[in-house]
């Protein structure tokens, strides 16, 4: 009886090499060796979890002594105010925002406070 085993051929669709998408440069690089930069690291990640997060993460920048975070408010009471700009400090506990009605209006301020040209991942 002659037959060849499933698992000693490999099927086509394997044996093609997968595109990786480009790597993009970091936005924003912390040292996780500082204390403030650590917890600054620590709460966005417990802010931005899937299952119980308040925020989903947008956009980033560091700019000096803070982080600078487009975000979309995951459970929000009045939907005209849906996106902010959060600020979160790298020296000390803090974190405030400003909010906005649209995603758009969000990373023309996170521009403006940066001075940047163009935010990467923005149609122009």
């Amino acid at each position: 009886m002659c037959f060849r085993s499933v698992s000693a051929t490999v099927s086509r669709r394997r044996r093609q090499p997968r595109r990786q998408s480009p790597t993009l440069p970091p936005l924003a690089l912390l040292d996780l060796s500082k204390v403030g930069e650590r917890q600054a690291h620590d709460f966005l990640d417990w802010a931005t979890r899937k299952r119980d997060g308040m925020w989903e993460m947008i956009s980033l920048r560091r700019q000096g002594g803070s982080l600078l975070c487009v975000v979309r408010w995951l459970r929000v009471a009045n939907a005209r105010n849906a996106f902010s700009v959060a600020t979160i400090g790298l020296t000390a506990l803090a974190v405030s925002w400003r909010d906005h009605g649209t995603v758009t209006e969000a990373r023309a301020e996170l521009e403006q406070r940066c001075g940047l040209s163009a935010v990467p991942g923005q149609a122009s």
